[in-house]
């Protein structure tokens, strides 16, 4: 995740977008004349609802197999796959 550093009459025209990626960042630093005014972050259930959207997100693909996660993690040159 990251931080970004607004102007806060950028932050007060584009409230609704900034609203919008905030779950997907850490901090959102507003700026006034030049200098740190404010920090904005997402509360933790803003945060999972948006994990939650992802959720069976691979559910019947071929991300969803178990044979294709054991080919992902054997290597060439071992016998067997890697064990986390």
């Amino acid at each position: 995740m990251n931080s970004r550093i607004i102007p806060i009459t950028d932050f007060i025209r584009r409230f609704g977008d900034y609203a919008a990626i905030l779950p997907f960042m850490d901090e959102l630093i507003v700026t006034r004349e030049g200098r740190p005014f404010a920090t904005i972050k997402a509360t933790p259930e803003e945060k999972n609802r948006e994990l939650l959207k992802c959720v069976g997100l691979w559910k019947g693909s071929v991300l969803d197999s178990d044979n294709f996660w054991k080919k992902v993690l054997k290597r060439k040159n071992r016998l067997g796959p890697l064990i986390w």
